[in-house]
């Protein structure tokens, strides 16, 4: 809460009651990017996921270990290989003070399902067979086919829960309103400008949000957003650009927290364009033994981050992490691709790499990319184009070479790795070759439960992925939250696998 000056304080108290002056506890948050939609069973950035995690919730949620935890469902049980039960907890309700009930879970699950909808989350959940309230609280939902991930599926916020009533009766409409149980409502909105939520009086945490009101200005600029947290204009934003440390560093009261997350820095390889050198395979592996992974770390991270994988570092496992690729010294990395290279007839092949002009960490990674791919012989080339360039470039025509972006790791190994199924991702349809054996392969750990028996299977499917170097991990995204600590107090998870860095924002405490 912003303090007021002690001669405003005693004229209030002078022709007010005590309970005239007391000041809605405010907080702001400076948001770097506005949301892509409205719709949160459709829109697929992070800019809008973010948003969304502020008004609406999942049956499921994470916990630090990126384990699950009780969202709307405060219960859950896999009574079969393809049945499970969720029972919604007992207070929950929407912003309109409407309880939710069975059939709003029902109805958003099968409007995810439905193809008319056109959400790209209804793959990750699997076929559904059969939804039934059997109480007033409890679901039971029965897949078609063993899906380990269907679970934490449920936990991502393109999963949300919404009002289906008002949805079917007209007097809520999800692709130009937002009406949720979270914490916060949408008061007013600015396209491009600025957001204003106010407290959910019918949360069901009694006692959250702390704050009565969160002020959301759109600060795209970088420098604007430094500027703003100098100032004390806002209270919390988030950073990509890791320079944001050192470049606050001088700053009063403001703190910097890393999260850990299953995202990672990533490489799209054209493999179906012919005219691209990257069409023979031999080059495209030439490529990915030639990049030097942990200079991006050193050069464009300071060290804080470090080399990934297919199957994220975050999970913990193992599976990818013993492929020449990463375990065999560089000089013995460069001289196989340079064999590689001679072997295909091209030692010096001509790439372009296609780059977002709005992110200058995919620019410095394309710098550490072009040096060192050079010492195995390649010409590299940046070509840096606005977004909707890029995007057109890269998921609609297919007219590049390679390109640098970032890929989100969710909350279990076998979700991400689905993508490389360019059947079941779609978005990489353009550029990704389809690998048959690969995609059974995908699909048959996609029933597999968390074990020794998976993870054989994940070293087997890394083995494939590394061999047809389609989709290059390079190293762990971390997000940077600066906060000023004399304005608010935060609640952070030390990881976050489904870009929730705001999970506890009902626990930010202005001050």
């Amino acid at each position: 809460m912003k303090p007021l000056s002690l001669l405003g304080a005693t004229a209030l108290l002078a022709f007010a009651p005590i309970s005239a002056v007391a000041q809605d506890a405010v907080m702001t948050w400076g948001k770097p990017a506005e949301i892509t939609g409205f719709d949160v069973h459709v829109a697929g950035t992070v800019a809008s996921w973010e948003m969304y995690q502020m008004v609406y919730e999942t049956l499921l949620t994470t916990n630090a270990d990126l384990g699950l935890a009780a969202g709307l469902a405060e219960k859950w049980e896999q009574t079969s290989p393809t049945t499970y039960t969720l029972t919604l907890r007992d207070g929950a309700a929407f912003s309109n003070g409407r309880a939710v009930t069975t059939d709003d879970v029902i109805g958003s699950l099968e409007r995810i399902k439905n193809p008319e909808t056109a959400s790209y989350w209804s793959p990750q959940l699997g076929d559904i067979a059969r939804m039934e309230a059997t109480d007033d609280r409890v679901i039971e939902i029965e897949l078609a086919s063993p899906q380990a991930s269907f679970l934490p599926a449920l936990a991502h916020i393109t999963a949300a829960i919404l009002p289906m009533k008002e949805l079917e009766d007209g007097s809520f409409d999800p692709t130009s309103q937002m009406l949720g149980s979270g914490p916060f409502m949408v008061e007013e909105h600015k396209q491009d400008e600025s957001w204003t939520l106010a407290r959910n009086p019918h949360y069901w945490r009694e006692g959250y949000p702390l704050a009565d009101t969160l002020e959301v200005p759109i600060i795209p600029d970088e420098s604007a957003r430094i500027a703003a947290l100098r100032d004390g204009r806002i209270d919390f934003t988030t950073f990509e650009n890791p320079d944001a440390q050192q470049m606050l560093s001088s700053a009063g009261n403001v703190a910097i927290d890393v999260q850990q997350t299953t995202n990672y820095y990533r490489l799209d390889v054209n493999a179906l364009d012919e005219a691209s050198p990257f069409h023979d395979k031999r080059v495209r592996q030439a490529m990915n033994l030639a990049l030097d992974r942990d200079a991006i770390n050193d050069f464009v991270f300071a060290g804080t981050s470090s080399p990934d994988y297919p199957v994220p570092a975050a999970f913990g496992k193992d599976a990818c992490r013993n492929l020449d690729t990463y375990a065999m010294p560089r000089d013995e990395r460069l001289e196989k691709a340079r064999g590689l290279l001679e072997e295909a007839g091209n030692t010096s092949p001509e790439i372009a790499l296609t780059l977002s002009s709005a992110n200058p960490v995919l620019g410095r990674i394309g710098q550490v990319v072009q040096q060192s791919l050079g010492e195995a012989g390649f010409d590299v080339s940046l070509n840096q184009v606005p977004t909707a360039e890029y995007l057109q470039k890269v998921f609609t025509d297919g007219d590049f070479d390679f390109s640098a972006s970032w890929l989100a790791g969710y909350t279990d190994p076998g979700m991400v790795i689905k993508w490389w199924n360019p059947e079941f991702a779609v978005w990489n349809a353009v550029f990704h070759e389809n690998v048959p054996e690969l995609s059974q392969a995908l699909d048959d750990v996609g029933a597999m439960q968390d074990g020794a028996e998976r993870d054989a299977k994940l070293t087997e499917i890394c083995a494939m992925i590394d061999d047809g170097a389609n989709i290059l991990a390079l190293v762990g995204k971390s997000d940077y939250l600066a906060y000023r600590e004399d304005q608010v107090d935060v609640t952070l998870a030390e990881r976050s696998g489904s870009a929730n860095t705001y999970q506890f924002i009902a626990e930010f405490d202005p001050k």
